[in-house]
C-alpha cells in the first residue's frame, strides 16, 4: 500500500466518521426539540427588531 492508497482510506474513514456523527446528531437534535420549535424563526427576532429600531432612526435623522 502506498501512501496515495493509505491517504484515499483515510479519506473515506473520515467521511464515514463524519456521515456517522450527522446521523447521531440528527437524531439527538430530534429528541431533544420540537419540531414547531426547530421551524420557528423567532431565534433572531431579537437582533432583527433592533437592526430595524436602528435603519428607522438613521432615517429620520436623515430627513
Amino acid at each position: 500500500m502506498n501512501a496515495f492508497e493509505f491517504m484515499g482510506l483515510l479519506c473515506w474513514i473520515g467521511a464515514a466518521v463524519l456521515v456517522l456523527w450527522m446521523v447521531v446528531d440528527f437524531f439527538k437534535v430530534n429528541i431533544t426539540y420540537d419540531e414547531n420549535y426547530l421551524l420557528s424563526s423567532l431565534e433572531g427576532h431579537d437582533e432583527i427588531t433592533e437592526q430595524e429600531k436602528k435603519h428607522r432612526r438613521e432615517r429620520e435623522a436623515r430627513a
